[in-house]
């Protein structure tokens, strides 16, 4: 109200304002002390307010002051009888959820080496259809991704367009039939663990450097290495190829999602065909590789690999034999 008017008394703004006098007193004090209006020296005072540059930067100046207060008062505090050890030297804590997406959005935008993920249902932070902002950003500036997925969670809608997203984007995934939990590492310093799966807004556990983080990193390296790979590369294009004509284009579309274990209605929507044409296609697939279930078929595109066969891709090669 004072800013486009040169001068205005108490009275004045009281009246346009429709507030007490003793009110009106006060609020033009309190705007004073902070360097947003001056009043003339006269005895019936006029106010003007400050420039508006002038009184950003004041406001400014005494945030950062009241922000270095607040820093000395909180180290102080953190100095407590058993506080000889920070927070950060703690080996586990146990946050509430909000805690936690706080501190998982912090760790990832922190990141400069490598992240390291077990994702199963429930999720918690991202949405199922494309991946974080944040972490598209951390791949951009060259930090490594490492994702064991959940097999289950290859059908639920969505999943597969975000997958495909972030291999693009650089990240790296594998496919694992029943993950025991889920886990966030960043940077082999601090892990991430939802500690009840049935409950995504239930605690959360946080493991910093320790052997016990060590371990979880091992495990992670013992799912990673029992995974299998996955690749989308030629999947989710939606055209209808004569396998006799496009053999390699058609085992590369179906192959990667059959290994993978995912079911046949989501092949079908990522590859824009009916069951028929995926029973068929299958069937043809078997036909060539003289398979007579679908596990011998990805027993025989592994050996198939190995032999030299370039129609079958190679990251299926290490399948382990029937039985």
């Amino acid at each position: 109200m004072l800013l486009p008017r040169n001068g205005t008394t108490a009275a004045e703004v009281s009246k346009r304002l429709h507030m007490p006098p003793r009110n009106t007193q006060r609020c033009l004090a309190a705007l004073e002390r902070k360097g947003l209006i001056t009043h003339s020296p006269e005895q019936v005072r006029r106010y003007f307010a400050a420039p508006p540059d002038i009184a950003v930067e004041a406001l400014m100046a005494r945030r950062q002051s009241e922000a270095r207060a607040a820093i000395t008062e909180l180290r102080e505090s953190a100095k407590t009888a058993d506080g000889a050890r920070h927070a950060e030297e703690r080996i586990v804590e146990i946050l509430s959820r909000e805690a936690a997406v706080q501190l998982f959005l912090q760790v990832m935008q922190s990141a400069e080496r490598e992240i390291l993920c077990l994702e199963r249902l429930p999720g918690l932070v991202s949405a199922n259809d494309r991946p974080d902002d944040v972490q598209l950003q951390r791949l951009a500036k060259g930090v490594r991704f490492r994702t064991i997925t959940d097999s289950s969670l290859l059908n639920v809608p969505g999943t597969l367009n975000r997958l495909r997203i972030a291999t693009r984007a650089g990240e790296q995934y594998r496919i694992f039939p029943s993950l025991p939990f889920k886990l966030v590492v960043t940077d082999h310093r601090i892990g991430i663990i939802p500690l009840n799966l049935a409950r995504p807004d239930g605690p959360v556990l946080v493991v910093r450097s320790s052997s016990l983080l060590d371990a979880l990193c091992e495990m992670f390296e013992m799912l990673w290495r029992a995974a299998v790979p996955f690749s989308l590369d030629g999947a989710g294009v939606r055209r209808e190829l004569h396998p006799a004509k496009h053999a390699t284009g058609y085992t590369d579309a179906l192959l990667p999602l059959l290994a993978s274990g995912v079911n046949d209605k989501t092949i079908e929507h990522e590859l824009g065909i009916s069951h028929r044409t995926l029973a068929r296609r299958i069937v043809e697939l078997m036909k060539r590789l003289g398979a007579t279930t679908r596990f011998q078929a990805g027993w025989f595109a592994a050996q198939a690999a190995r032999d030299g066969d370039s129609s079958i891709p190679l990251e299926y090669s290490h399948f382990p034999p029937p039985g």
